[in-house]
């Protein structure tokens, strides 16, 4: 039967997941992938196991994270390090382990996320979806459309110091919607899936980071005293690292100027799904990224009633005034799955029109920009 770990489970759980994601003689998988879970705590609590006479054999964090989203608070689980040992599969250990994390999480979160295979976790509930853009941006973009004379002031190095996550916070907090980081755990979040933190400088001074992996090619998340720099910027990377391209990944719908300076440049733009979301809460999760939406876009004025089935009915109602969503016992306009909802709500699934009976004032306005930030990944 699952259990939840305890303390003095840590080294164990460590070990097992360095040999399940890591294979044999792998000693720091996760101590590196997760240098916030793995390396600076205990998180074995956080931990659903199932334990035999034989030891901890499959395992699966539940790890607490919170949202700010145009000041509304949200509380958030997200799932990782889910895996059973090679000798003990295809005995049901992971949909023991599933069903009783995400039992635990409707009790606590308004929302959940994973990454991982489709069918395998909307069996669950899960389901990709999000919103986010990854563009390119290669030597050519930099010759022939960067033309500021800024370009040379811009100095890179990794990241290391008190002073320098305490200034990345600062220029992260700015954003309308965020997952809450602390100063103290900053440069170790920028971390995440191996990542390196670089700090950016103009003219020797602290101006941005930007968080980067794949040998360099890759950047994760980026933020600038004035992004409308972002082109240069990009442009004095390609020379200080000698690269002939980078991409760009984890921009968000509602980062307009993030948007508007790299498509006035980069080479192309594709727009995935952030993560896999199981969504608790409908109402508050429907009523947060609905501010978040308005506070970069116009609202299309609508009256809408959608049967999530076998949860609950949520009213969405959009004027001049504002809006107002909560649940209601009105007659539904259509009926959606729980992962439709979350498909069509949330989800790239609004951009095809898989579900043309959604009244036309609420399609307007979809998809909401949902999202979760690569260095918060679990």
């Amino acid at each position: 039967m699952a259990e939840w770990a305890k303390k003095e489970d840590f080294n164990e759980i460590l070990e097992k997941a360095d040999i399940i994601f890591g294979g044999e003689g792998n000693t720091d998988y996760f101590q590196l992938y997760h240098p916030k879970l793995y390396e600076v705590r205990n998180s074995a609590e956080e931990h659903v196991i199932v334990r035999t006479e034989d030891g901890i054999q499959g395992m699966l964090g539940v790890f607490p994270a919170e949202m700010d989203v145009c000041g509304r608070k949200i509380k958030v689980d997200g799932f990782g390090t889910m895996g059973v040992v090679k000798s003990a599969r295809g005995k049901g250990y992971m949909k023991d382990i599933m069903n009783t994390a995400v039992s635990a999480s409707r009790e606590r979160a308004d929302i959940a996320f994973l990454g991982g295979r489709r069918q395998r976790y909307e069996y669950f509930g899960f389901t990709p979806s999000g919103v986010a853009a990854s563009f390119s941006f290669n030597s050519d973009n930099a010759k022939h459309g960067v033309h500021d004379p800024d370009v040379e002031s811009f100095t890179f190095c990794e990241a290391k110091t008190e002073e320098e996550a305490r200034f990345f916070n600062k220029l992260y907090c700015r954003r309308p919607a965020r997952v809450v980081r602390k100063d103290d755990n900053f440069l170790t979040m920028l971390r995440t899936c191996r990542s390196t933190p670089i700090c950016i400088k103009k003219d020797g001074k602290l101006y941005g980071y930007a968080a980067v992996n794949g040998e360099g090619k890759a950047i994760n998340e980026i933020e600038l005293l004035e992004t409308e720099k972002l082109p240069a910027v990009l442009a004095a990377y390609l020379k200080a690292y000698d690269l002939r391209g980078v991409t760009v990944g984890g921009i968000f719908m509602f980062e307009k100027a993030k948007l508007k300076a790299l498509d006035s440049v980069c080479e192309g733009m594709y727009i995935p799904c952030s993560e896999s979301f199981l969504i608790h809460d409908y109402v508050k999760i429907t009523e947060a990224f609905l501010a978040l939406k308005a506070s970069c876009a116009s609202l299309y004025p609508c009256s809408a009633v959608i049967e999530i089935k076998d949860r609950c009915r949520i009213a969405i109602d959009i004027d001049n005034d504002g809006f107002r969503v909560y649940e209601t016992d009105k007659a539904a306009d259509c009926a959606l799955t729980p992962i439709e909802a979350t498909r069509v709500i949330f989800g790239n699934s609004a951009f095809v029109g898989i579900r043309d009976d959604l009244p036309a004032g609420l399609r307007a306005n979809l998809p909401l920009p949902l999202f979760y930030s690569r260095p918060d990944f679990v």
